[in-house]
């Protein structure tokens, strides 16, 4: 009897666990504030806004993210993050009109379902200037979408008949829809303001995610349904800037105000960059900050970047030590978080001149 008890008490934590699993899962598929989140904001610029698209030093940019959460419960996500940038000027040998096309390819995983989302946009956007050294990016974002979860490890109470497991016995839970499809469109606009001789520059923006209000669930039987589940827009505004202070230091300040449907962040931080190499082409500098996040918990996001010529590894780690949340969900651990960037410089032609002819 202890024995067949044992084994009872067994199955009853297991298939907790699993429902568990199934439903913050399916929950994270239908709620509008599970969107892609970086706490590395500004190194996922075209996931921060469309308006961010082209706004860099050089012709080309490549940019990965990974991010890494809440592994101690049993939902743990993986999101990965990759984009290409390509400008295209719209002038010859006018640098500062610009236009430019990008690609951008989101992926996360989460849970014993294996819950996948896939996103691949195609970010495109304008760059004019307003006045001497300051410019405006105006951005829009096409992106197709696709979700979907496997059902293969789940199990569910109505299996468990007088202690035994029955994979055929029938359940309550409607699992027949596995996966959807979605369109998305986004859009946003950027003012950059950069000194002439110094490393200062600003960027101020906002972005409208979900313009169009996608369906989002597993449930609806077409997307004429007046009860489905609709992504709500995301409104996002955020300010980036580096203040240089000497010829070896600049300060970094970043700000971030996001809402969507019932949920909102505020995200606020700042840090030191130190200069540790001028050579041209092999600049070397160490930065390092921190961040202060208001979402359903508080985290301090503690950073360190590594610049290299072109380069730039960044690397966080949410501390989720200042919330309830935070103790009862992720034992006070977020994950890590990396990202890098690296910019290309194409080479330009030289300008068009006359020859003397030879006489």
């Amino acid at each position: 009897m202890l024995n067949d008890s044992i084994v009872n008490t067994i199955t009853l934590l297991s298939t907790m666990r699993r429902a568990l699993t199934l439903a913050l899962s399916l929950i994270a598929c239908s709620i509008a504030a599970q969107d892609i989140h970086y706490s590395q904001f500004g190194n996922a610029p075209l996931n921060l806004s469309p308006g961010l698209v082209g706004v860099y030093g050089g012709d080309m940019r490549f940019v990965a993210n990974y991010r890494k959460q809440w592994k101690t419960v049993p939902v743990p996500y993986n999101t990965f993050s990759a984009s290409l940038e390509n400008k295209v000027y719209l002038k010859p040998g006018k640098y500062n009109r610009f236009a430019t096309a990008s690609l951008l390819i989101n992926y996360d995983k989460q849970g014993d379902l294996a819950l996948q989302s896939l996103q691949v946009g195609v970010p495109l956007s304008l760059t004019l200037p307003v006045k001497r050294n300051m410019y405006l990016t105006v951005g829009a974002t096409p992106m197709f979408g696709q979700r979907s979860f496997d059902t293969d490890e789940v199990t569910f109470s109505e299996q468990y008949i007088d202690g035994m497991f029955d994979p055929s016995a029938a359940i309550s839970e409607d699992l027949t829809v596995t996966s959807l499809k979605y369109f998305d469109i986004s859009a946003g606009a950027n003012l950059r303001t950069q000194a002439m001789r110094k490393r200062t520059r600003f960027d101020f923006g906002f972005a409208v995610h979900h313009i169009n209000r996608p369906a989002h669930d597993f449930w609806a039987s077409s997307v004429t349904d007046e009860d489905e589940v609709r992504l709500h827009q995301k409104w996002t505004v955020y300010g980036l800037g580096l203040f240089q202070l000497t010829e070896k230091f600049d300060f970094m300040a970043q700000g971030l105000y996001q809402k969507q449907g019932g949920y909102s962040e505020i995200v606020y931080g700042a840090g030191v960059r130190m200069h540790l190499r001028e050579q041209r082409y092999k600049e070397l500098a160490l930065q390092i900050g921190a961040d202060w996040r208001h979402r359903y918990n508080n985290s301090l996001v503690p950073r360190v970047e590594l610049h290299y010529g072109t380069w730039m590894l960044g690397a966080t780690f949410d501390w989720d030590a200042f919330s309830r949340a935070g103790k009862l969900i992720s034992d006070r651990r977020g994950g890590p978080e990396l990202s890098l960037i690296y910019r290309f410089f194409k080479i330009k032609a030289l300008p068009k001149f006359k020859s003397c002819p030879i006489i």
